[in-house]
């Protein structure tokens, strides 16, 4: 029984590390989506 439980709580401790390293990198990637669209308009060139 302890064994299950520890195989248990070993799977959620990777899961709720899964999950948080999700968040982080979406965050971080929306951060430099930001950055990266901010710097195209700034270089665009109008076309006329």
């Amino acid at each position: 029984m302890a064994i299950m439980v520890m195989v248990g709580l070993g799977l959620l401790d990777f899961l709720v590390a899964g999950v948080s390293l999700i968040i982080g990198l979406g965050f971080i990637a929306f951060i430099a989506s930001i950055l990266c669209a901010t710097a195209f308009f700034n270089n665009a060139k109008d076309v006329s």
